[in-house]
């Protein structure tokens, strides 16, 4: 050792050092420091001057240090021989360099650090896509289980495991404005809603380097024209944007990606492949990594419009609908073989039955994965394991082929307490005036059909439900020429009909039946008696007056399909003393700015809002929902009521009070439709096209037909007829879908465990980790604790602050810290994404620059860092571990092929019986022992060397004998893996080819030799990408496998 002056006779601990050694203690090996060259004699032993890492000065003793070289050479064993343990703060330091360097397979990273409640179903979708050899995923949970919360947990994951920055989200344009402030206040994202132009400008001109962006788009917004076509130009003199991006997209197919991650909200609006919106979705999958479809509509597996959502997540594994057939088919015996293995009652030939039956199919018939199961076959014996069966149902959940792709969360799957709906239907007489006024309003519009000889019922529906919901608002409009009717009749043409091209027609028929109304206009009505006698109006205001002088604080929400009727209710409302607020589409203020107020406003109690605006709107903070006028659509009486009955809704009973007129149709609705499909107490569970053509079939014979009261109620008993057996159908198809779907039950408690286990990265964590690489590589650093445990004032100094900017540029995140400037800064450590830095505070999380700053060099400088520990802990929070003394072992495995995979495997056995605990508890007691934790000085003197080597030799084997298991595992995945990738890649070859080649044969047919030559370079491009693509992944065939040891040591249960 050159720096060395004299050894003492054992060659190990030097009498002296030179000025600048690093020195440790030796009780307490993770305090590092510098000796000064100063020494002070006391007697017969010599102090050494050493400036610790965290700044301060000592003189210690001679025999208390030793060189950290000298240890730095001894592995775990020799440490345990000599007595050198380190303290709690190595083990908290080891385990988190783990956790924020690698892409730890059993670890969230996405877990504690978003402003969100705690859902184990929410994260289902996420565990989905990172296990999934596809690049989409379909999520099809039912409305209000908070599919908006799954994808931000899904793009927050993906920042942090793969650095994505681009995020687009695509969906209806009333839910723009949700997203918007969603994302910002869940996820800490700001979001930009654009256009198809700039879109257009904005991904030419991205980088992947670049800050993090973050786009919102509307289907209408970004669909691609009638007219265009791929690889043709535009014949307007200017391209629109939606031109401009769709020739984009199309550029840029078969080149590197232009977004990271695209979530379409509202999938189903893309489920007719001839339409736009799909061809929309065809395009941005073609250009994106990764893509998320969420969507309420319910599972119906021989039903083609899941197959079209399925096939813009996956498009090269699911090309035709008679593929998709066979590829449920070879499934079925997969999901046989787990709910086999679930089963305690099934025995091993049943299982290895279906397993045989799953590897003769086609497309199973090359796993690896299933091989190796016959290999090594199921017995009676391991089945009475419970473990092993857990493991085994794990195993079928892997190969299954449906699972990958598609996901899906009922309510009554998930384990809430969710609100008994109460439900209070009020039949209001009319007045003699109203009852005049609503047969006259029937005859006219009965009228206008039968001149223009239209049949359409709901168009016919509009002027006789605004009546229905409100005479004198209705009265006031018509009389004055309102363009509110001819805007609700737009509204109602643009829910029934969006994204058809039958819209066009019906706004022009909506627009001349607004002139017939006009024209019909009754001259003796007298508006203002309607007001003054207004009984439904009447009614509405003494219930609420009882329901506010029983619950002082309680808002109410107001629903009503029509803006004449909101307008009227809301003066109304006010000039009794009861304000409110307006909430309906195309306002100027958000919808959030105006929910927001509402919610906080003490003075506000109701919200009046129109049908429109109630979609993606949360306000569960309510419990009393008025329905001032009733969709005969159950569908949308089911969106009216989620938006108080959804995750967050704290009131064990919520209240749907109904408002409607007696003896009108809307009555015989009620009571002969609505009522007996209990619609207001449960959701009806079908996809919106085919209850959509039933209620319209039945608008059609009720107002298009001289009907009597008797007969109008056959009609209506008819179409509730139908819609039951709807019911029942697709309460059997979700049964036959759920079967072939993956295990819920097994993910959850995956999610469950990973909670409860604490697999996430504390503050704590992020203090010890800055604080460390600090005290270690940056000397003249400032890193001073305030008031709070995790608030500090930091300085770098200058090399490690030009550094850090060195970083930031070099990473496109210039301006996201101001640490490198080298200036003293405030700083918050608070693991959450939606805790904003500002002018006075710096907020440091898991994915702030100095964080990624710190695991780069790490990664680069490859620090060992203290092997071995000592921890005390309190067996009041051990979990049922019973007190004792414990040795652990901690190893990571890493898995490198067609995907990379890192695990923190831990093994922890008690020294009196040296039995190794279960996976979970193993984990379950390390965690602890890092959150919790304290000094455990005496483990040298009371766990024997002897005994503690032995210890770690039997949870040696034992881990090497779990990796073994687990890289045969990993291998057969990957193999797996690798051929589900070479096919879908073959099989997109193919199908480009066969599209471009078409192409190319009608330009040249009509002699467009430029197009031609353009169309055959785009051709020999793809077969380049695709060649590359195909060698890359064969590079992955053999998986690199690695197994490294983290940590060891012991721990006190007390």
């Amino acid at each position: 050792m050159e720096n060395s002056a004299e050894l003492t006779t054992s060659g190990c601990n030097l009498t002296t050092w030179a000025p600048g050694t690093d020195v440790r203690r030796i009780d307490n090996p993770g305090k590092i420091g510098a000796t000064t060259g100063q020494i002070r004699n006391r007697g017969s032993v010599h102090y050494h001057g050493v400036r610790w890492q965290d700044g301060s000065l000592d003189y210690v003793a001679e025999d208390q240090l030793e060189e950290v070289c000298v240890i730095a050479s001894k592995d775990r064993f020799e440490l345990i021989e000599t007595g050198r343990y380190g303290r709690s703060e190595d083990l908290r330091r080891s385990l988190t360099h783990v956790h924020l360097s690698g892409r730890l397979a059993n670890l969230v990273y996405s877990m504690g650090v978003t402003n969100t409640d705690f859902y184990p179903h929410q994260y289902k979708p996420l565990l989905t896509l990172l296990e999934s050899p596809a690049d989409g995923l379909l999520i099809a949970d039912e409305v209000g289980l908070g599919k908006t919360i799954e994808a931000g947990i899904i793009w927050t994951e993906l920042r942090a495991r793969e650095d994505m920055r681009r995020l687009l989200i695509v969906c209806p344009a009333v839910l723009r404005e949700k997203w918007r402030d969603e994302l910002k206040l869940r996820f800490g994202i700001d979001a930009t809603i654009v256009d198809a132009r700039t879109l257009a400008d904005e991904l030419a001109h991205a980088s992947g380097t670049g800050a993090a962006k973050a786009w919102i788009a509307s289907y209408q917004a970004l669909r691609p024209p009638k007219s265009w076509r791929p690889g043709t130009e535009s014949l307007a003199r200017k391209a629109s944007g939606r031109q401009i991006l769709a020739n984009l997209l199309d550029e840029h197919g078969e080149e590197e990606p232009l977004v990271d991650l695209v979530v379409f909200d509202e999938a189903h609006y893309m489920r007719n492949p001839e339409s736009a919106v799909h061809h929309l979705g065809e395009m941005l999958q073609k250009v994106s990594h990764q893509r998320v479809l969420l969507s309420a509509t319910p599972i119906n597996l021989h039903n083609d419009d899941l197959f079209h959502l399925l096939q813009l997540c996956d498009p090269d594994h699911f090309q035709y609908p008679s593929s998709f057939q066979e590829l449920l088919a070879a499934n079925q015996p997969l999901v046989g073989a787990r709910d086999a293995a679930l089963n305690p009652a099934s025995s091993a030939s049943t299982i290895i039955e279906y397993i045989r039956q799953a590897a003769d199919s086609d497309l199973l018939r090359n796993s690896r994965q299933l091989a190796t199961l016959l290999e090594n076959p199921p017995t009676d014996e391991l089945l009475t394991k419970s473990d092993y069966r857990a493991e085994l149902a794990a195993s079928f959940e892997r190969v299954n082929l449906l699972g990958h792709v598609l996901t899906r969360t009922r309510k009554r799957d998930v384990q809430l307490e969710r609100p008994l709906r109460k439900v209070y239907p009020e039949k209001v007489p009319m007045t003699p005036a109203e009852d005049a006024f609503y047969k006259y309003v029937t005859e006219v519009t009965r009228d206008y059909a039968w001149r223009r000889g239209i049949s359409d019922g709901f168009l016919l529906a509009t002027p006789q439900r605004q009546f229905c919901s409100c005479p004198a608002a209705f009265a006031r409009a018509w009389l004055g020429g309102d363009n509110s009717l001819v805007e609700d009749l737009a509204d109602q043409a643009a829910e029934e009909y969006e994204e058809t091209d039958e819209e066009k027609e019906l706004e022009d028929i909506s627009l001349s039946l607004k002139e017939f109304l006009l024209a019909q206009r009754p001259r003796d009505l007298d508006v203002e008696a309607l007001e003054r006698t207004d009984s439904k109006l009447r009614r509405l205001v003494a219930v609420l007056k009882s329901y506010f002088a029983k619950n002082p604080r309680e808002k109410v929400i107001l629903f009503t399909s029509f803006r004449v009727t909101a307008r009227y209710l809301s003066e109304r409302l006010s000039s009794l003393g009861m304000p409110s607020r307006l909430l309906w589409g195309n306002m100027a203020e958000s919808k959030q700015d105006i929910i927001n107020e509402f919610r906080e406003r003490s003075d506000l109690r109701i919200l009046v809002a129109t049908e429109v605006a109630s979609e993606g709107v949360d306000l569960q903070f309510c419990r009393l929902l008025v329905n001032y006028d009733l969709p005969w659509n159950p569908m949308r009486v089911e969106q009216r009521i989620g938006r108080i009955d959804r995750l967050g809704q704290s009131a064990q009973v919520i209240h749907i009070w109904n408002l409607f007129y007696q003896e009108t149709i809307d009555e015989r609705i009620f009571s002969r439709l609505l009522a007996r499909l209990r619609v207001f107490e449960q959701a009806l569970g079908e996809p919106e096209p085919i209850i959509g053509e039933t209620i319209k079939r039945l608008e059609s014979r009720l107002l298009t037909s001289r009907l009597t009261p008797a007969q109008e109620e056959e009609e209506i008993q008819r179409a509730a007829q139908a819609l039951e057996n709807v019911r029942k159908r697709q309460e059997e198809l979700e049964r036959n879908a759920s079967q072939m779907m993956a295990h819920g039950g097994l993910v959850l408690e995956r999610i469950a465990a990973a909670q409860e286990l604490s697999r996430r990265v504390t503050e704590r964590d992020l203090v010890i980790y800055i604080r460390d690489f600090l005290n270690r590589h940056a000397p003249g650093h400032q890193f001073q604790q305030l008031e709070a445990t995790t608030e500090f004032s930091i300085r770098l100094p200058a090399s490690t602050a030009a550094d850090l900017d060195d970083f930031c540029r070099r990473k496109g995140i210039v301006g996201q810290t101001l640490l490198g400037n080298g200036l003293p800064r405030q700083c918050r450590f608070l693991n959450n994404l939606t805790s904003p830095s500002s002018n006075a505070w710096e907020s440091i999380h898991q994915f702030h620059p100095l964080i990624r700053f710190v695991s780069e060099r790490l990664k680069e400088l490859d620090e060992a860092f203290f092997p071995l520990v000592s921890v005390r802990v309190s067996a009041s929070n051990a979990g049922g571990t019973p007190p004792g003394d414990y040795v652990f072992a901690l190893r990571r495995w890493t898995f490198s092929g067609v995907r990379d995979e890192e695990w923190l495997q831990a093994a922890v056995c008690g020294i009196a019986d040296r039995i190794p605990l279960g996976d979970d508890q193993a984990e379950a007691l390390i965690n602890l022992a890092r959150l919790q934790g304290s000094d455990w000085i005496e483990a040298p003197n009371i766990v024997s060397a002897e005994i503690a080597s032995a210890c770690l030799d039997v949870l040696e084997v034992h881990l090497n004998e779990a990796y073994l298991r687990a890289k045969k595992r990993k291998q057969d995945e990957n193999a797996d893996r690798l051929m589900f990738q070479l096919h879908g890649i073959d099989q997109h070859l193919q199908r480009r080819l066969q599209t471009l080649e078409a192409v190319l044969e009608q330009h040249a047919s009509l002699g467009r030799q430029g197009l031609v030559r353009a169309t055959q370079g785009r051709i020999d491009k793809l077969r380049a990408v695709v060649d590359l693509k195909q060698e890359q992944i064969r590079r992955k065939e053999r998986m690199q496998p690695d197994d490294a040891p983290v940590c060891a040591g012991v721990i006190r249960i007390e």
